[in-house]
């Protein structure tokens, strides 16, 4: 494997681990498989600093590549969890990384937690990819609970798709959830009311959940965004507007493996056709039915690194502001 070729592998008895050094700090990397003895079907990677902080959050993000190859899969949940213990390098917290499965071009879209996630029989392997990702975490911290005490809800991160998931995770379980800070999907903020369905609205939320929305829960999260001003700009040839014009290539409202069609629709024709106008439409409607959430545009920024002007550093010391904001917020409470 690309990465995995730089460094000494340990086997350990569900997976290996290794050790590297990065600006004189060292870190523990274990790559977990599920086995027989436990309740989820999908591996995960944990980044152990060597000197981790009492006071912290476990920081999660998931992998963000369409493949169907699993060592691709597993490199690029391992260039995740770099940047994410680099976005977050001077808070020494642990960072999970779950795989989630890809089905290239296909139904469902698990790593956007589209509807289709929850049409899977239980029998099946990859059934209720969320509830799986929380047995995960709670492994991870009776397995962390001898070394330090994490908070008991999580910082969860994601840019593009791995952003898609995480609100949408979040939406299914707020109480797991203590910050949401997510780049680049600012097209499909969830908002917790029941005029759109899922995964923009909560309609049928008890339908595919089997349990009731809890809103006072959901209002305890931190929301915070963060996206270019040129998002909007870059379009795709595979998808279009209400006018009849190439879609923004990064806008889910209109893809229909994120986003339902119909309830593409209506989200629009509530909040407006632009993510922008849209995205500050739904950022003050749920200010007002109480949630603290913000939105951060980073003036003449791409998505990604397109022609050299991506969010690129300008997000990492986000990420990394919202982190210690949320660390210094829970101290005073």
């Amino acid at each position: 494997m690309q990465i995995l070729s730089k460094f000494e592998l340990l086997k350990t008895e569900f997976g290996f681990e290794f050790t590297y050094s990065n600006e004189e700090k060292e870190y523990m990397v274990q790559v977990v498989y599920p086995n027989d003895n436990n309740n989820y079907n999908i591996p995960y990677i944990l980044v152990l600093p060597k000197n981790m902080k009492e006071d912290c959050f476990l920081a999660i993000e998931i992998n963000n590549l369409e493949t169907e190859n699993s060592d691709d899969l597993l490199n690029n949940g391992l260039l995740t969890a770099y940047k994410l213990v680099q976005q977050l390098k001077e808070n020494d917290n642990p960072v999970l990384i779950p795989i989630v499965p890809s089905v290239k071009n296909g139904m469902p879209y698990y790593q956007q937690l589209s509807k289709e996630c929850f049409s899977i029989p239980s029998n099946h392997p990859l059934y209720r990819i969320d509830l799986q990702i929380i047995k995960i975490i709670s492994e991870v911290k009776q397995n962390l609970s001898d070394k330090i005490s994490l908070r008991d809800k999580v910082f969860f991160n994601g840019y593009s798709s791995s952003g898609v998931f995480a609100q949408r995770f979040a939406l299914l379980h707020p109480e797991i959830v203590d910050t949401l800070c997510i780049g680049g999907a600012s097209g499909s903020i969830p908002v917790p009311i029941s005029e759109l369905g899922y995964p923009l609205g909560i309609a049928d939320y008890s339908e595919i959940t089997g349990k009731q929305f809890d809103l006072e829960i959901y209002s305890q999260i931190k929301f915070r965004y963060y996206i270019g001003s040129l998002e909007d700009k870059r379009k795709t040839s595979e998808r279009y507007d209400e006018s009849g014009n190439f879609a923004p290539m990064h806008d889910m409202s209109y893809f229909d493996r994120s986003v339902p069609v119909p309830v593409g629709i209506k989200q629009r024709a509530m909040f407006g056709t632009n993510l922008f106008e849209r995205s500050n439409k739904q950022i003050a409607l749920m200010n007002e039915m109480g949630l603290d959430i913000k939105q951060q545009i980073f003036k003449e920024r791409n998505h990604n690194n397109y022609n050299g002007i991506g969010v690129n550093e300008l997000g990492d010391q986000y990420v990394n502001h919202v982190y210690n904001q949320s660390i210094a917020q829970n101290k005073k409470l």
